[in-house]
């Protein structure tokens, strides 16, 4: 089965090039990354291009948000299966190969997950210690980054809400469970999510998630209304 990356980035030069590294990397070397840029007006697209060989692609976008930058690389992706990681964040080497193996092993499950830890980025270790906590134990990583998904299955749930710039993925997972997708969870740890005070989920309000609950509600009743 083919295996197509996408990873948005918007304004993360500094980062970027670890999560690229990361991805080309894998004991299972996916046949695609797409990279989305959202518009950035720094040195991400510069720093992307770096890495230039044929399996990369970069497709540029005025700035929509992390969803719409994943929609994007959705329409472009000809693998079987699809991965994402966000651009500040780092895969370990095996990711691929064991997610890879687990939706092998059964024609039933759609999407499989993996174990998480944090880590302060280096550069503001010293500045961030002692304001922000990090998981540094693993726990279960129901984000973007951690997940491998057939592609029919990506297509069933349709694209992410575009409105939502945190808590898009949420919702969408919402969708998932929704129509029933079997999910299943490994017990490794498959990626490391960097702390660095910039993170959107630290930054945006948390209405978006209010309003990703909201929207996940009403779709419910609405569905149980028509039934």
């Amino acid at each position: 089965m083919r295996i197509s990356v996408v990873l948005p980035v918007y304004n993360r030069a500094s980062y970027v090039g670890e999560a690229i590294e990361s991805v080309l990397g894998q004991t299972r070397p996916p046949d695609e990354l797409i990279v989305v840029d959202d518009g950035s007006t720094d040195d991400s697209v510069a720093v992307v291009e770096r890495w230039a060989r044929p399996s990369l692609r970069v497709v540029r976008q005025e700035n929509r948000g992390i969803g719409g930058a994943r929609n994007s690389g959705l329409r472009e992706v000809t693998g079987d299966l699809v991965a994402f990681i966000d651009s500040d964040d780092l895969w370990e080497r095996d990711k691929l190969e064991r997610q890879a193996v687990a939706l092998r092993e059964s024609d039933d499950v759609q999407l499989v997950f993996g174990h998480l830890v944090e880590f302060l980025s280096p550069e503001r270790a010293d500045e961030l210690g002692a304001s922000l906590r990090v998981s540094t134990d693993p726990v279960p990583g129901l984000i973007a980054t951690t997940l491998l998904v057939r592609r029919t299955a990506a297509e069933r749930i349709g694209p992410f809400d575009e409105s939502l710039r945190v808590g898009e993925f949420v919702e969408w997972m919402a969708r998932a469970r929704d129509l029933g997708l079997a999910t299943r969870m490994l017990p490794e740890v498959v990626a490391r999510r960097r702390v660095h005070g910039g993170n959107t989920v630290l930054t945006r309000p948390s209405t978006d998630y209010l309003r990703a609950i909201k929207s996940t509600l009403d779709r419910r009743r609405r569905a149980a209304g028509a039934g």
